[in-house]
Order: structure tokens, then sequence, then C-alpha cells
């Protein structure tokens, strides 16, 4: 997987070439590189950045950047369903992308998988696999499955799970720590390596405070939201309400 640094040279690299006049479509992205291209361009007054993931409410996307307008069909992206049979197997996300992994598909190529609550598995790929895909992946585990496109919208409901901590303070490395479980020092070295985003922008500072509806996100760990800050307990800690998406 590509170090955030190395992409980040690489979208320094692809800004040049917009100011150029050329035009880049970037694989899907998690969290932290979305931010990486936000906090790059935000200054460039003659740049568009368009992001999309072919699922409402998707957290990995595609993104275009551009002195153009464009249409959706420019990020060339392609939603399967997984057929598969329900009576005699589940499918999981990890199972998934574990069999897609094995074909030799770079993570880069895989947008959102969705399995809905009645069990149905989506997932959003990027058109130069989708040939590759339809011909090669025919199982899941055990389990022989068909893809068939779809032109219909397909949501990734977002669900949330609740839970109240109380801090000593709303400093980010304390928030991340607890939210995540982590020590004190991993939490530190998250924020070291950039992998640490709060609405969507990176943020490398431990002392940042954080604020009510901030959403946070550490890579490869996932994102919470905060939901509340209340009053302080007896000790002097902050009540605050996180909800982690589940």
């Amino acid at each position: 997987m590509e170090g955030l640094e190395s992409f980040k040279r690489r979208i320094e690299s692809s800004i040049k070439r917009v100011i150029e006049g050329g035009v880049v479509l970037l694989p899907f992205l998690d969290d932290a590189e979305e931010g990486i291209v936000l906090s790059l361009t935000k200054y460039e007054n003659n740049i568009n950045v368009y992001f999309d993931g072919g699922i409402i409410n998707s957290d990995r996307k595609r993104c275009i950047i551009t002195t153009y307008d464009i249409e959706k069909e420019d990020f060339k992206i392609r939603v399967f369903e997984i057929i598969y049979n329900k009576k005699y197997y589940e499918l999981y996300h990890r199972s998934i992308l574990g069999a897609l992994m094995g074909l030799g598909i770079k993570r880069e190529c895989v947008g959102d998988i969705v399995i809905t609550l009645d069990k149905r598995c989506y997932v959003a790929v990027t058109e130069e696999i989708s040939s590759f895909l339809l011909a090669e992946f025919k199982s899941v585990g055990k389990a022989p499955i068909e893809l068939k496109e779809v032109d219909y919208p397909i949501e990734n409901e977002i669900r949330y799970q609740d839970k109240v901590y109380f801090l000593s303070s709303l400093r980010l490395d304390v928030v991340i720590a607890n939210a995540y479980s982590l020590s004190r020092s991993e939490a530190l070295e998250y924020l070291e390596r950039g992998d640490v985003s709060i609405n969507h922008f990176p943020n490398q500072n431990p002392s940042h405070i954080c604020k009510l509806d901030d959403e946070i996100s550490v890579r490869h760990k996932g994102r919470v939201k905060v939901s509340s800050i209340g009053g302080t307990s007896k000790s002097g800690r902050l009540a605050i309400t996180l909800s982690k998406r589940v």
C-alpha cells in the first residue's frame, strides 16, 4: 500500500499536470488520502476537485482534479451486485475483500463493499478492472458467486454505536486513544505518521482540541464523531459521547 508521504508527492505532481492543462483521475481514496488532496488543492483557485464513490455515502471515493467541468461518467466506476445463495452461505466484508485481493487486485481499485440488512452484497470498482472481474471473480471462500452490474442507486447505510467516555481533556491524542483503545504512545504514533484526519483534513497536532460534531478518522481504524459534550464528573473529567461507525 502506498505510504502517505509518497501519496502526497504523487498529488503534488498531479496538481502540476492539471495546471499545465491536464486532467487527473485518481483511484479509490481512503479518508486520509482524501484529506491530503483537499489540503494540497484548497489554495489553488483555478483547480476543481471532485469526489465520487459510485455508492451513496461512500467511504472510499475516486477523485478528479481538473480545471474543467465533469460528468458523473468521468469517474469510471462500475457497481456490481454479488449474487450468491443466501440459504447456504453468508458473505462478509472481509471475505469479499480477501477474495478480491486473492485475484491480485490492488486495494485502490476497490471502493466500498456494502452488505445490506437483507444480506445483498454490492461492490464498487474502477472501470479499468471490471472486465477482468467479470471473467475471474467466481467465488468468495466456498460460496459460488455471479456478478450483476447495477444501474440504480445503492446506498451505504451509515450506522453508529454511541459510547460515553469520561476524559481528562478534549485533546486529540486523548480522544483517539480512548475511542480506539490505544495507549497514549500508540495514539501519538498514528498522529506522527499523518494517519489522523478531522473533518477530512489531516491533523498531526496531539494538543488540538476536538469540538462538537467533529468527525475523526484514524487510518485503518474507522471513524468516530463527537456527538455530545456534557458536564464534568466529580473527579473533574469531561463526559463526551463518541459515535463510532459500525
